[in-house]
């Protein structure tokens, strides 16, 4: 008897080798996605992390008044909380090639010897190590940014210092900075004998500290850096600010793990989709057996060995599939993984895929389609010998239901059959719908510093400065003069200011941000809780980067340089990359009387070279008037530094969302042709009492499409609030705002419809062209 089963299968599996194929095609296509992202987000999980580590990360920057010399360092080495430590300089700078380039900002560290870096390390990539008097590295992802190349001449320009030309002798790679192509900034290294050719103090104020053991958490980071800062300060030292970035983590290792999350919640739904697919041709396949599987059992197979030798077809369908998926996703994730590290700009160490995750996607390809495809083998096998064998006849609808039009009868006819496909349709479609979505949230979040600022050039100074001076240059409508300077929010019972920002200072800041007086006409930030700032100079509106578990009504105490001030909440607004805190220009002076300049300036221009021109103007004013200038940033190129954050998410939605569309195309054909094997001597019947072949295509074809239009309905539906809670998890740059992707409703249900229409003309035309003889004559 067991020969004859498993001939019998064999038979089966000849006669529904199209169906089988679809089948191995949907399982490959899911198992090798899946086995990509496990795989991609495995190895970069560990080389992100070891990369990162591996420049040994300070867990604390102290910056001082005064210089840390060798005996301070010493000092502090031998502290027994204190695992190493060395002194470095950051500085804000700008930089060009030639004497009419705009400028550019830049980063520059200043060290005392490269060969002998211990905390916050960099390694030599190409060009001379270490570089000699006067010349400099720069970082290697900074020669895309700066246009230019090893042995070329740059222009810098420091807080103190004339703009100075200095040679560039070579890269680094340093695996603590994010790609310089994503901040739109550079980032260079010189010695610190240096510093006095730019212009600068030949002496480094910041004492960078690694603890142990290794901290567990940034609290912990913060109470021993407070210990070291009061043992500091009984020296006689005067420590300015703590900076303690996310526990030994990479700047942008939080986009990655969002960007790995979506790829890996997409990938999963497509291996589930698949197993729907698979599900409903098996059951296809075992409807049009139910009487052969009836004689089986009616001579002597038993429910059990008919359930076994189907799993064991499912299982087997599983194992060709990861056989055909793994290679396809060992190539797919070296080229996942060699393209991330570029993008995150580390080294890969140990590119190797861990053995658990072809295990995993042994797992996942065998266990998940015998589950889901479990439910119609069991429903098919239980059935008993008599009802079995009294399945035939042309399948017509139940009496009940005779009243209803011909297309919903047939419809209902198979509800669990019905069920799946529109699953399948309406998981596919909201995903689609999400996808768009969250595209056009993401990439409108950029969008909103055009509604929330109102000019299109800043300008931040290294000093005070009168922003009424340049009102007189060509082109300028508008200009507001703000006051800014880096802070911290002081904790209850902390005598610290800790900011949680990474060495170029930037990432993770906070500043205490001053409005000019009678209030700004050129920013409007929108208010998220609370109201918007008043008169009053104890009153602070916060931005929602910093108000992180802040709520208007509470009290906060802001610290600079030691000075402790406290400030009432009375709003959170939406700034667009950044964390700041927005006084009036007299809570302002109440905090520091210190502080630079930042100029909002509104022109004329109605294009981007008009733009350029008046900041180019702009820039001869200032440099008339000696006033060191930080940067001068168009709004564009803002914008351009938010969307590339948040690129990396939206090519995944994207790419993720047309595979899931195509595969629930592909079951929606599958499910289509399916019925159309099924009702051959229905169809027969219908064309033995006079319908027409058009009348047999336009019957399919319309079910087809009605199954495609409520599919896209209900996907529609669903696709609409998942968006919005895809929107709410995440939180980068900005919360995304809702958006409804209208051009996505539009072509959805076009596409499900037009879809349907292909996917049930060739089975319908193979169905008209039958002869009625030999549709009767099918079993």
């Amino acid at each position: 008897m067991g020969s004859v089963r498993w001939k019998k299968l064999a038979g089966d599996l000849r006669a529904s080798w199209g169906r089988i194929v679809a089948m191995q095609l949907a399982l490959a296509i899911a198992l090798a996605g899946v086995g990509t992202v496990l795989a991609a987000r495995a190895v970069l999980g560990r080389e992100i992390t070891a990369s990162y580590r591996s420049t040994h990360p300070a867990d604390a920057t102290l910056e001082l008044a005064g210089p840390v010399d060798d005996a301070l360092v010493a000092a502090v080495r031998a502290r027994p909380e204190v695992a190493d430590a060395d002194r470095r300089q950051m500085i804000a700078a700008r930089v060009k090639l030639h004497a009419g380039d705009p400028w550019q900002m830049l980063v520059v560290f200043a060290a005392d010897d490269f060969a002998a870096l211990r905390v916050n390390t960099f390694e030599p990539d190409t060009g001379v190590w270490p570089p000699g008097p006067g010349t400099m590295l720069v970082e290697r992802t900074a020669l895309q940014v700066m246009r230019t190349e090893v042995g070329a001449t740059a222009i810098i320009e420091t807080p103190h210092g004339p703009p100075h030309e200095i040679a560039i002798a070579g890269t680094a790679h340093d695996a603590g900075q994010a790609p310089n192509w994503q901040e739109h900034r550079g980032v260079a290294y010189v010695t610190r004998a240096e510093l006095g050719a730019l212009g600068e103090e030949p002496a480094l104020h910041e004492l960078l500290v690694r603890f142990q053991p290794e901290p567990r958490s940034l609290a912990e980071v913060e109470q021993r850096a407070e210990v070291l800062a009061t043992w500091l300060r009984a020296r006689g030292e005067v420590v300015h600010e703590v900076r303690v970035p996310k526990l030994r983590q990479h700047p942008h290792q939080a986009i990655m793990s969002g960007v790995q999350l979506v790829l890996l919640v997409f990938t999963l739904v497509l291996l589930a989709m698949c197993a729907i697919v698979i599900a409903t041709l098996l059951a296809a396949i075992l409807g049009r057996q139910t009487r052969e599987i009836g004689v089986m059992k009616a001579v002597g197979a038993s429910t059990r060995q008919l359930v076994g030798m189907y799993a064991m077809f499912v299982v087997a369908l599983g194992l060709v599939g990861v056989a055909i998926a793994a290679p396809l996703a060992y190539v797919g994730a070296h080229g996942m993984i060699a393209n991330i590290a570029v993008m995150m700009n580390i080294t890969l160490g140990d590119p190797a895929i861990p053995s658990w995750v072809f295990a995993a996607q042994l797992g996942l390809g065998t266990l998940v389609p015998l589950a889901v495809a479990g439910v119609p083998i069991v429903r098919a096998m239980r059935v008993s010998v008599r009802a079995s064998l009294a399945v035939g006849g042309t399948g017509f609808a139940r009496p009940a239901m005779a009243r209803l039009p011909i297309v919903i009868r047939n419809l209902l006819r198979r509800p669990g059959r019905l069920a799946l496909t529109t699953t399948l349709l309406v998981v596919a479609g909201s995903l689609v719908i999400a996808a768009a979505g969250v595209d056009a949230g993401m990439m409108a979040i950029s969008g909103k510093l055009e509604t929330a600022r109102h000019h299109d050039v800043e300008i931040r100074m290294h000093g005070e400065f009168d922003g009424g001076e340049l009102a007189a240059v060509p082109g300028v409508r508008a200009i507001e003069t703000w006051r800014v300077h880096p802070a911290s929010i002081v904790q209850p019972g902390h005598d610290l200011e800790v900011v949680h920002t990474y060495p170029d200072g930037g990432h993770g800041s906070f500043a205490l941000v001053g409005l000019p007086p009678g209030g700004s006409a050129l920013v409007s930030y929108p208010v998220l809780e609370g109201r918007a700032l008043g008169a009053s100079d104890r009153e602070v509106v916060l931005g929602r980067g910093a108000a992180v578990g802040r709520h208007p009504g509470e009290a906060i105490v802001i610290g600079i340089d030691g000075a402790r001030t406290p400030y009432t909440i009375v709003g959170v607004v939406e700034e667009i990359g950044g964390a700041s805190a927005f006084v009036t220009a007299a809570g302002f002076a109440r905090a520091t009387r210190d502080g630079v300049a930042l100029l909002r300036i509104a022109t004329t221009a109605g294009s981007r070279t008009e733009r350029a021109t008046v900041l180019a103007a702009l820039e001869a004013a200032l440099e008339a008037r000696h006033a060191p200038v930080q940067y001068a940033m168009p709004a564009t190129l803002l914008r351009s530094i938010i969307d590339d954050h948040v690129v990396l998410i939206v090519r995944a939605v994207i790419v993720m969302a047309a595979i899931l569309a195509l595969v629930g195309l592909l079951g929606l054909g599958s499910a289509v042709a399916i019925g159309v094997a099924e009702r051959t001597r229905e169809i027969g019947v219908m064309k033995a009492i006079g319908a027409s072949d058009g009348r047999v295509v336009r019957v399919i074809v319309g079910e087809a499409v009605a199954v495609g239009a409520i599919s896209a309905l209900l996907a529609i539906a669903v696709g609409i609030p998942l968006t919005a809670a895809i929107d709410a998890r995440l939180s980068l740059i900005a919360t995304p705002p809702f958006a409804i992707a209208w051009g996505a409703l539009i072509v959805l249900p076009i596409g499900i419809v037009a879809g349907s229409i292909v996917a049930a003309l060739v089975p319908a035309r193979r169905a008209a062209r039958l002869s009625v003889r030999a549709a009767l004559g099918e079993v």
